[in-house]
């Protein structure tokens, strides 16, 4: 049956590396990573922690669980991959109710020095990146359990924390839109 697991946090969660592990498991998935969603936009894009990014934000939103609907309804399993905070997750709860799966929301949430740790070590390096990931992980950590299940991958390998969000999700921990109530 196919589903739609949301991989959620800030970046240097791990969130990529554990949706690549999580569609190695299985044969017909989809890995969406909402930052190529982003990359869709030519002209006009915002990068989205800026200020007057809102409705862009919400935009990408609406496209990434549109897709991710599309994908399920020829019977793949779908991993959406991004920054996806209390203020978007209504988005795409609504877009994907049509999907008729059940949708799962996974946290990614390390503590912050090791989040800071993890974007030293990144490829492509951002200016003011660490401020940048700071602020996101505080808007995860401040807000008490918005939705789904929350995996600390501190000292894990992503294929020991897939295995932790596959074991959430198939407990029902993570469920946050089930089709049949």
């Amino acid at each position: 049956m196919s589903q739609v697991v949301i991989v959620s946090g800030p970046p240097g969660g791990g969130k990529s590396s554990v949706c690549r592990a999580l569609c190695e498991r299985y044969d017909r998935t989809v890995h969406l990573e909402t930052d190529d969603v982003y990359a869709w936009i030519r002209m006009g894009y915002m990068a989205p922690w800026k200020p007057g990014s809102a409705r862009q934000n919400l935009m990408v939103s609406r496209a990434a669980a549109r897709a991710a609907t599309a994908f399920v309804r020829e019977g793949f399993g779908v991993f959406i991959d991004g920054v996806i905070g209390p203020a978007h997750l209504p988005v795409y709860l609504e877009e994907l109710r049509g999907a008729g799966v059940p949708v799962h929301f996974v946290l990614l949430l390390p503590p912050l020095d090791e989040i800071k740790r993890r974007a030293k070590g990144r490829e492509k390096q951002v200016a003011g990146a660490e401020e940048m990931f700071a602020r996101v992980y505080r808007m995860f950590a401040d807000e008490p359990r918005f939705a789904g299940c929350t995996v600390d991958s501190t000292g894990l390998t992503a294929d020991q924390t897939a295995d932790r969000v596959m074991a959430a999700c198939g407990a029902g921990e993570c469920l946050v839109l089930d089709p049949d109530p």
